[in-house]
């Protein structure tokens, strides 16, 4: 049997190796992606996507000055929020 890739808060907090309040913050702190509309549901692949951002993983080589900004200003978020 595959694993679900919709998961509920408790499971993606456990994902992420965090716990629930810490999910829940990082969620409302856009450091995570929130819930998909209509569901207490998050989508495995879009944690991992927001993750690769957050650790400079994946960063495309012809990233904006905007888009390195808004990089650079999650990483410090990232940081004080540890």
């Amino acid at each position: 049997m595959t694993e679900p890739r919709l998961i509920g808060r408790k499971d993606a907090a456990a994902y992420c190796g965090i716990g629930e309040s810490t999910f829940s913050l990082w969620v409302a702190n856009h450091k995570m992606p929130p819930a998909i509309a209509g569901t207490r549901k998050w989508d495995k692949r879009a944690i991992d996507a927001r993750l690769d951002e957050i650790s400079g993983i994946g960063i495309e080589e012809k990233e904006d000055d905007f888009d390195r900004m808004q990089r650079e200003s999650d990483a410090r978020r990232a940081k004080r929020n540890r």
